[in-house]
């Protein structure tokens, strides 16, 4: 009876240990993750995005709804390196499905989408010069 005992009780330290260790935040969950919702929204523009994140991996869900444009729906599936993420936008536009580069820099205040020359890549719109973009638009997506 006693070793029965003492096997219940190692199972259940042993459980409890697990379970903790399964709960607890990894670090790409924890304070430096950039996932999340953000948002934008300014006299009938919007841009909504919800990012995921593993490691240096992002992707998620991008929509814009400019006030007098087409709407755009679609996924963001890019990099984050050194507080900028570089990635591609697949998305849909007057039920035309479209792909083009994006970034976003991180700051305090949020993410501001760099803007520049782009050009026609293998069927895709990406920047000429990623060295030259500029990110002083004002339209910050800030965490909710």
């Amino acid at each position: 009876m006693r070793i029965v005992f003492k096997g219940f009780f190692y199972m259940l330290g042993l459980g409890c240990c697990l379970t903790v260790a399964c709960n607890s935040a990894s670090p790409e969950e924890g304070k430096d993750t950039i996932a999340g919702e953000y948002l934008f929204q300014s006299e009938g523009d919007t841009i909504n995005m919800a990012l995921q994140q593993k490691k240096d991996s992002v992707f998620g869900d991008l929509n814009y709804a400019f006030s007098g444009k087409d709407r755009n729906v679609g996924r963001i599936n890019g990099v984050l390196r050194d507080s900028v993420i570089t990635g591609e936008y697949s998305f849909v536009s007057e039920g035309i499905p479209s792909v083009r580069q994006v970034v976003f820099k991180l700051t305090e205040q949020g993410l501001i989408e760099g803007y520049g020359e782009i050009e026609e890549s293998n069927g895709k719109m990406v920047f000429s010069d990623l060295e030259n973009l500029s990110f002083d638009h004002g339209m910050i997506l800030k965490k909710k």
